[in-house]
C-alpha cells in the first residue's frame, strides 16, 4: 500500500495539494514551531508587560515596557524567521538549521533579562 494522501485547500482558488503524511508531519511542525511557540511567548511577554504596567506603580513602569519591547522583538524574529523559512518543500534548497535564529532569540532574551535584573537591583 503507498503513502496516503491528503487533498489541501490553499486560499480562495481551492487550489489542491497531493500531499503525502510525512509532508504533513513537517507542515505541523513547521506551524508549532512558527504559528506557535514564538507568538505565543511573544504574546505572554507583552501580557505581562501591559498588566505590570496597569497594575504596578511608577516603580515597575520600565519593567513592564521592557517585557512590551521583549514581546515585540520575539513576534518580530517570529515573522522574520518564517519569511527565511520559505517553502519547506522546495528539493532545490539546501537543508539549513534554525541555529541562525535560535543564537537571535537567545541574545535578545539574555539582554532583556539582563537590563531588567539590573532595573530590579536599582529599586
Amino acid at each position: 500500500m503507498g503513502p496516503r494522501h491528503h487533498r489541501l485547500y490553499r486560499g480562495h482558488r481551492a487550489k489542491s495539494l497531493n500531499i503525502t503524511e510525512e509532508e504533513l508531519v513537517e507542515i505541523r511542525g513547521a506551524e508549532r514551531t512558527f504559528d506557535g511557540a514564538y507568538w505565543r511567548t511573544a504574546l505572554k511577554a507583552f501580557s505581562m508587560g501591559m498588566i505590570i504596567i496597569r497594575l504596578f506603580t511608577n516603580t515597575f513602569y520600565k519593567i513592564g515596557i521592557i517585557f512590551v519591547v521583549f514581546g515585540m522583538a520575539l513576534l518580530g524574529i517570529s515573522i522574520l524567521r518564517r519569511k527565511a523559512a520559505g517553502d519547506v518543500f522546495d528539493q532545490r534548497k539546501p537543508f539549513e538549521t534554525s541555529g541562525f535564529w535560535v543564537m537571535i532569540t537567545t541574545f535578545v532574551t539574555t539582554v532583556t533579562y539582563l537590563i531588567m535584573f539590573v532595573m530590579i537591583m536599582k529599586l
